[in-house]
């Protein structure tokens, strides 16, 4: 495979995942697996094998685009964002037919929108009527909702298939988060019959928060890629079993080069070598989709690690970033660890629990979301699903086609 870095995607981890947080909620409560943003930077259809194969029963996306990239999944979508049913695409007029779509309804304009495609094709659309009960990010107010609920009800093109919301502070607080519950109940009661439709509102935090946030459905996205946000780690006692990470994005040394006492390195020369240096020149940057800011981290330390697959004789697993990232090129201080060569593979990621440079830990020191992380990889970087096991240190090679194991996954680098 010709390239810088690829991108490992673990399947079997993220299937694990699914099956660690299935198992908290009942058996009877179905799980979505939510894939935005081209299954957060990994694959969609390459993750949805995956949850698949874990009991998913629904996928979920926020445009009609990332809908269109999934269709040949044999799950029903549901489509976040507000639709209109005026501009469609006949993929997706077929596949409404066909009753794989669902849509979301935020108020009673975009309603009469859906209802006219329906009565347009002769069918009852499925939508799941969203109520803002906190977030303040789309969705009807609660008081309008009841009426809204009876006109879905009420009409020919539509067909009410969920009542939905979306926690706001379910990592930080159950007062919050059970209060935004206590509206969708009280909704849900008003309603009476609600045989014909499911209730969602947890993610990833709300599944770990417990039953009564549960529902019938909870729509998961970070927790099945094996990650939590620095704020919902507090609760990863909660679970059953860890989480494994399922990402490793890997590439290698290109260039050695020893600098004097006193040089700078990097635009700016923000970092100054206190002692004879010896620097690795990995060929990936910001335009790859590596953190911008790795060389000096929002915890004021010292630049971002970067993994070595094999320990140096000094007894080094990771080696720091050092100077500013640039567009294509990201330097490492090589000083400690003398037998790591041009060609010797490292990771940007790795998906060892507890590693320096696991995505987690990234997150931490850059003071943002992992998924902020993910989706920011370009789709330049090729991903790579792998159904079983990571490569070896002897098959691991050197990303840019110098040699690399052909049969260890299937690769798709279409994605970002």
């Amino acid at each position: 495979m010709e390239g810088n870095s690829t991108l490992f995607v673990d399947l079997q981890a993220i299937t694990h995942n699914v099956g660690v947080l299935r198992s908290l909620c009942h058996p009877d409560v179905a799980f979505c697996a939510v894939l935005k943003a081209d299954g957060y930077g990994l694959g969609a259809n390459g993750v949805a094998s995956a949850v698949l194969a874990a009991g998913s029963s629904m996928l979920a996306v926020f445009s009609t685009e990332e809908a269109s990239q999934i269709l040949n999944q044999p799950l029903s979508i549901l489509i976040l964002m507000p639709v209109r049913g005026e501009s469609l695409s006949g993929e997706l007029i077929e596949s409404i037919q066909a009753g794989q779509l669902h849509f979301v309804v935020h108020d009673a304009i975009q309603m009469k929108s859906l209802e006219a495609l329906g009565l347009r094709l002769g069918l009852q659309v499925p939508v799941h009527l969203k109520v803002d009960t906190g977030l303040h990010r789309g969705g009807c107010a609660p008081r309008d909702a009841v009426v809204l609920v009876r006109t879905i009800r009420r009409s020919k093109g539509l067909r009410l298939a969920g009542l939905m919301t979306h926690f706001a502070q379910a990592s930080s607080s159950e007062t919050a988060t059970a209060n935004q519950m206590r509206q969708l109940n009280s909704i849900q009661e008003a309603i009476r019959d609600n045989s014909d439709m499911i209730v969602h509102a947890s993610g990833t935090c709300g599944v770990l928060r417990g039953h009564e946030y549960h529902a019938d459905m909870v729509r998961v996205g970070l927790g099945w890629s094996g990650y939590l946000t620095p704020a919902a780690s507090a609760m990863a006692d909660r679970l059953p079993e860890p989480l494994r990470p399922s990402v490793t994005w890997r590439s290698r040394i290109t260039l050695v080069r020893t600098i004097a006492q006193g040089e700078g390195v990097g635009y700016g020369a923000r970092w100054v070598a206190e002692r004879p240096t010896r620097l690795g020149v990995i060929p990936v940057g910001y335009a790859d989709g590596y953190p911008h800011d790795g060389g000096n981290p929002a915890d004021g330390g010292p630049g971002l690690s970067v993994g070595l697959l094999k320990r140096s004789k000094s007894g080094q697993d990771t080696v720091p970033i050092i100077g500013r990232v640039s567009m294509d090129q990201i330097m490492v201080d090589l000083t400690d660890a003398p037998d790591v060569d041009v060609d010797c593979p490292i990771d940007l990621i790795s998906a060892s629990r507890g590693s320096a440079c696991g995505l987690e830990n990234l997150a931490r020191r850059l003071d943002r979301s992992p998924h902020s992380i993910l989706v920011q990889i370009h789709a330049r970087v090729a991903r790579c699903h792998v159904p079983a096991v990571m490569p070896t240190v002897s098959q691991a090679t050197t990303i840019s086609g110098v040699k690399e194991s052909q049969s260890i996954a299937t690769t798709s680098a279409a994605a970002g």
